[in-house]
């Protein structure tokens, strides 16, 4: 009989260290299964823009006008990541920083390109840079530029705007009625992905009577 115990007792061990080690097994597929989902990474493109602004930094960012222009609604559209709307925005502030005649015609002439606000021109790439991450704005486009060495074929195609062959990819009309300039249909910027740079588009490409580059490298942008 004691015999008979001492059986049962010794299977009764073998079974439970059996199931011990089945569950430790068990547990650490788990472990090992759920730490190498949290490691795996959603892909992401590296041209594309990805922001993730809080947007009270937004509001923090100092807004100041020498030609007494209001920049409310442009910080409202970049906060709210509504790229066509800040794009269209920048264009028609950027109308009111040049002055009376390109208030009246939608494009800056060259004698008030010249004479653009640097105060200004830096509230607008602040603004823009603060919203993207620093993706956007007139500095974004600038050090693309730098890094293409100064080819304006490949900086454009960098940024969306052309390709390598010549081929507009953004094109305007001139509507004369409204005396502004719009995008012509099926033309228009990518307002939902697109790379660094590719925003704004005010004075790129329709005006080139007039160097917005150098007003930029004047004020040291």
């Amino acid at each position: 009989m004691a015999k008979n115990n001492q059986t049962v007792l010794a299977l009764t061990l073998l079974i439970t260290a059996s199931l011990i080690g089945i569950f430790a097994v068990l547990g650490w597929i788990g472990y090992s299964l759920t730490r190498s989902k949290s490691e795996i990474k959603s892909p992401e493109s590296t041209d594309l823009v990805k922001t993730t602004t809080n947007s009270n930094s937004l509001k923090q960012v100092e807004i100041t006008t020498a030609r007494n222009v209001d920049y409310s609604q442009l910080q409202k559209y970049l906060q709210s990541k509504d790229w066509q709307a800040s794009d269209r925005e920048t264009y028609l502030r950027m109308l009111d920083v040049a002055g009376t005649k390109a208030q009246a015609e939608g494009a800056i002439a060259k004698d008030e390109m010249n004479a653009l606000s640097c105060v200004d021109l830096k509230t607008i790439d602040r603004l823009w840079s603060t919203a993207s991450d620093g993706k956007l704005g007139f500095s974004a486009q600038e050090k693309i530029l730098r890094e293409q060495k100064n080819d304006y074929r490949k900086m454009y195609d960098a940024v969306g705007w052309q390709t390598l062959t010549g081929e507009w990819l953004i094109q305007w009309n001139y509507n004369q009625q409204t005396k502004r300039y719009e995008y012509k249909p099926g033309k228009e910027p990518n307002f939902k992905t697109f790379p660094p740079g590719h925003l704004p588009t005010v004075e790129r490409g329709y005006n080139f009577d007039v160097s917005f580059d150098a007003a930029l490298t004047k004020c040291g942008i």
